[in-house]
């Protein structure tokens, strides 16, 4: 397997690992009203040893805009706080749908963690194939981490508008969204898309619960049009899932993916005057 993923198997025979930091980061999605309670949800049930870490508790959420990348100071207190140090072996995992996991390895990663890997299948499998679980919070004591950003990692909505029509725009959002065919989860937003972008829905990463082996990774983003050796910006919603695309490009070995941050949660604010394609 990939150096960023690790099978339910390979975990259930290293959860005594001196070092191993378990993440359960599940988060609700959008418009599920009520949220779902996935910190209750943990606590009920959850992988061996694992912590829980939602993306909101992590991220800069000060900004008007949700969940945006914190500084390095703030994360770097954050992680030290939970435990995680750069050197831990991090093992990460949500339902198995690449929803919120890839974010955190984004930010961790980004950040200077030096080995961090994402459960292929998350939770969903790992109950499927009946694997032992815990309840209860469980806390690890403080760590160092010194968080450091060593090159550009995200760009604002004023970078995305110098770079439309020189630069390759993907959309992790459903197709539906993307065409403004179906609602916003969030309010006060248009439908659509910024022009010229791609619909690269961040549910065609995994298939049957598991992610998809390179090849077809290659094959998808092709399918969808996407050039895997061009400079890419990735968006979304709110940049959860713009982490998902970067993360299944990451596995195919294309790196030059920056994230827009602020994504349609800021482009498609029916307030701002940013231009909009519907097609």
């Amino acid at each position: 397997m990939s150096s960023s993923i690790v099978s339910t198997d390979w975990l259930a025979s290293h959860l005594d690992q001196s070092g191993l930091v378990i993440i359960d980061c599940r988060k609700s999605k959008p418009g599920i009203n009520p949220p779902i309670d996935f910190h209750g949800k943990y606590l009920e049930a959850h992988i061996p040893g694992a912590v829980y870490i939602e993306v909101d508790d992590i991220s800069d959420c000060s900004t008007g805009l949700p969940h945006m990348l914190p500084d390095a100071e703030a994360f770097s207190k954050s992680m030290s706080e939970r435990g995680i140090s750069n050197n831990s072996a991090v093992v990460l995992y949500d339902e198995g749908d690449l929803f919120s996991a890839p974010r955190v390895w984004w930010m961790l990663t980004r950040f200077g963690a030096n080995n961090v890997r994402i459960l292929d299948g998350g939770l969903n499998a790992w109950l499927k194939e009946g694997k032992r679980t815990e309840g209860g919070e469980r806390k690890l004591p403080p760590a160092n981490f010194e968080a450091r950003l060593e090159s550009q990692v995200v760009v604002s909505a004023e970078q995305v508008k110098q770079a439309l029509g020189k630069v390759q725009i993907i959309d992790a959002r459903s197709l539906g969204r993307f065409r403004g065919e179906q609602p916003e989860p969030r309010p006060g937003l248009h439908g659509g898309h910024i022009p010229g972008s791609l619909s690269v829905p961040f549910t065609e990463l995994t298939e049957n619960g598991r992610i998809k082996s390179p090849q077809a990774l290659k094959e998808t983003f092709s399918r969808l049009g996407v050039d895997t050796t061009q400079p890419t910006i990735s968006s979304c919603g709110s940049g959860v899932t713009a982490a998902a695309l970067l993360f299944g490009l990451h596995l195919i070995g294309a790196e030059d993916v920056l994230i827009y941050d602020g994504s349609w949660a800021e482009w498609g604010d029916i307030n701002k005057d940013y231009p909009i394609e519907t097609q």
